[in-house]
């Protein structure tokens, strides 16, 4: 009987592994469509995770149709160039940078070129100690 797998995240290169101490229990972080990106795992089975090397390459991470047994889990398989690794972990958070995407939905805003000089000449005038009171005090007149 074979089980369905859906995609989940891939990332390109290199993935560096990592096992910290606490909830979280294994970090994949590389790059996934060329943006930065990570998986976190947790309550991941330790005895999968003590064969896991420091960085992988080409990860796929897939999740499995069907419920882990005790139906609170979830099923994930893990392929890379090296290893082949059926996962079940309490939980898993996907991280994207979306930084790219923001950036290039928001145009950057236009300032005028007079506006720009103004402020640079404002701010130079303020270095000048003794100016900022009096311009303290011209605002005060008007």
């Amino acid at each position: 009987m074979s089980l369905a797998l859906q995609a989940l995240m891939a990332f390109d290169g290199t993935v560096e592994c990592s096992r910290p101490a606490g909830a979280v229990n294994l970090v994949l972080r590389g790059r996934a469509a060329r943006a930065p990106a990570e998986a976190l795992f947790a309550g991941a089975a330790a005895d999968a995770l003590a064969s896991l090397p420091a960085s992988l390459h080409a990860v796929r991470l897939l999740e499995y149709a069907a419920p882990a047994a005790d139906g609170a889990s979830r099923r994930l398989r893990l392929e890379s160039q090296e290893l082949q690794l059926d996962l079940v972990a309490r939980s898993l958070q996907l991280h994207r940078d979306v930084a790219a995407a923001f950036f290039a939905a928001v145009p950057p805003p236009h300032v005028p070129f007079k506006r720009r000089l103004g402020w640079a000449a404002l701010l130079s005038l303020l270095r000048i100690p003794g100016v900022a009171g009096l311009l303290a005090a011209l605002r005060r007149r008007t």
